[in-house]
């Protein structure tokens, strides 16, 4: 039988062997739970997407994001992603002289309905959690949220499985955040 002494030197052995435990895990994000897509499209949990928010200078997004753009122009970054062999997503971020004015983003998923559907789902749970429960209109979930430079901005989010998929053996997931100039 195998007997530890109770002295000080096992104890600061042990209570070492626990933090070098300890520190090798990796912490998860707290996007984690809404999936790997999910995940790897939205970055940040800061900020209305990618941790960026209506407002921020172009020279902000382009600095902070993961890539040169694949377009650009003096009010405009459009950005292509591949998160593995089958899903891939663009970014697309719209300016006026005030700053970023609006965000839009189509995830692609080739080939798995579920996946896709799985991802929907979590857009839409995340955003139901940050923002309150959504409303349908014409085919969209709507959120209207605050922002500080805008005042009422909308965020649409829409699946085009069906009529998408249909033609080019892809699923379709559009984000669309913009100011809503009501």
């Amino acid at each position: 039988m195998l007997r530890i002494r109770n002295t000080p030197k096992t104890l600061v052995f042990f209570i070492l062997i626990f933090f070098v435990i300890s520190s090798c895990k990796q912490d998860k994000s707290s996007l984690a739970k809404y999936g790997s897509v999910f995940e790897n499209v939205v970055r940040f949990d800061q900020g209305v997407f990618r941790g960026f928010n209506l407002g921020d200078s172009i020279t902000t997004i382009a600095t902070k994001e993961l890539s040169k753009p694949f377009e650009e122009d003096i009010n405009y970054l459009n950005y292509e992603y591949k998160i593995d062999s089958t899903t891939t997503f663009d970014v697309r971020y719209t300016f006026d002289e005030r700053g970023l004015n609006e965000i839009e983003s189509d995830i692609f998923i080739n080939n798995n309905l579920s996946l896709a559907e799985e991802t929907f789902n979590n857009f839409k749970k995340y955003f139901d959690e940050h923002y309150g429960k959504s409303e349908t209109e014409g085919g969209y979930n709507v959120w209207s949220v605050k922002s500080e430079k805008y005042g009422d901005i909308m965020i649409d989010l829409s699946s085009e499985f069906p009529a998408f998929n249909a033609k080019n053996n892809v699923e379709k997931i559009s984000l669309w955040i913009y100011v809503d100039k009501h």
